[in-house]
């Protein structure tokens, strides 16, 4: 599950965990890995279709955005991308912020470690105390608005900030990606060329909905529903409230 891979966001497991369970209590029938054209929908002859196709990472018109060294955000949180130590993000969004902070975390004391240090008195309070704030990795997030994480509720945003502080990530708002290079991302700040060195670019500049589907389907199939990213790339709550509408609507 995507979402439950940055830190402090395993709870997302237990809701996927619950809709799993729910599905195999009412014996819904799931086929994965399973690409459906239009053609094979048609050939069902449904009295309802709900369309839940998702969305996909968008990717700026950047130069050497299709360069070796650059990863998208969703595979680099799911396991499918790894990074170099010196890594700089272009977004500073939600996803953008969340993979700095799990890229962030990695090499520093997990709370498992940080225990055992501290009950054996292996070390210092300081010691650890800096140690669970430091990683292997140096991570800069570039974002081009004048805040960070403007698609995050307040609260929420406040305590993901806080971290990204005390991670030490920089960030560089009001900053513009130009070019992407081996060495690193060309960016425009005040109208001022400056160089972001980093060995990987990680791209978390937002989402485009997938719904080609949907479009060759519409008006094919008497009664068709759009939800979740497909629909707009959103929060999980409007997600869960668009399938339980369409549901309740069948």
């Amino acid at each position: 599950h995507l979402a439950a891979t940055p830190p402090d966001r395993r709870e997302f497991l237990i809701f996927g965990d619950y809709l799993e369970t729910q599905l195999k209590k009412l014996n819904v029938a799931v086929h994965s890995g399973v690409d459906v054209s239009a053609l094979q929908v048609e050939a069902e002859k449904p009295d309802a279709l709900v369309l839940a196709t998702g969305a996909s990472a968008l990717i700026p018109p950047i130069t050497g955005i299709a360069g070796p060294n650059v990863r998208l955000a969703w595979d680099v949180l799911t396991g499918k991308a790894d990074t170099g130590d010196e890594v700089v993000i272009i977004g500073g969004g939600a996803v953008g912020l969340e993979t700095a902070l799990f890229l962030a975390h990695k090499g520093a004391l997990d709370a498992e470690t940080l225990y055992f240090l501290m009950f054996k008195q292996a070390e210092k309070f300081e010691t650890l105390q800096s140690l669970l704030y430091q990683g292997i990795k140096r991570i800069t997030v570039v974002e081009m608005l004048r805040k960070l994480g403007q698609d995050i509720g307040s609260s929420t945003r406040w305590t993901i900030l806080q971290d990204v502080h005390r991670m030490g990530i920089k960030t560089l708002t009001r900053t513009r990606a130009k070019e992407i290079t081996p060495e690193g991302v060309i960016a425009e700040r005040d109208g001022k060329d400056l160089f972001i060195k980093g060995d990987t670019v990680v791209v978390a500049a937002g989402a485009r909905s997938d719904n080609r589907l949907y479009e060759d389907l519409k008006g094919r199939v008497a009664e068709i529903y759009l939800i979740g990213d497909a629909k707009s790339p959103r929060k999980v709550l409007e997600a869960v409230a668009e399938g339980f509408e369409a549901g309740r609507t069948i």
